[in-house]
């Protein structure tokens, strides 16, 4: 009984330890590795500014940009390319709200947008075009 009350100990101060604010930036980078964003995010909209020493700006900029590429060049399974395009426009779009000189989002809407411009009457929606005119794209 002493030895399964210690190793229940033990299990609850590893599975709270993984959690702390400490290690937020080690568990996003691991759900990024694991291409399980909307994980990540949660946990960073979650996490409380002032009990972790992370820049959640940051992570939401880092997790919001390998969104956008992973969209772009894979996506999930089944899924059809003007929606995963539109899809990682919103992630780029949000990137550039957080951090305006991101220049990676800004290659890759250029890059999207090239390839909408070759298909007469298709468009990411009005929507996306609108917030990308108001970060300074001309399209």
């Amino acid at each position: 009984m002493r030895y399964l009350s210690l190793f229940l100990v033990a299990l609850l101060f590893i599975s709270c330890s993984s959690n702390t604010p400490e290690n937020l930036p080690k568990r996003v980078d691991e759900l990024i590795g694991e291409d399980n964003y909307e994980q990540a995010l949660t946990l960073i909209n979650d996490a409380n500014p002032e009990e972790t020493k992370a820049d959640l700006a940051k992570l939401r900029e880092k997790t919001h940009l390998n969104y956008g590429l992973y969209l772009e060049l894979r996506g999930p399974e089944g899924s059809n390319m003007r929606d995963r395009m539109t899809s990682a426009l919103e992630h780029f779009v949000e990137v550039l709200q957080i951090n305006p000189n991101n220049q990676k989002a800004r290659s890759e809407i250029k890059r999207i947008m090239g390839v909408y411009s070759t298909m007469p009457d298709k468009s990411p929606g009005e929507e996306i075009m609108a917030d990308l005119r108001e970060l300074g794209f001309d399209y």
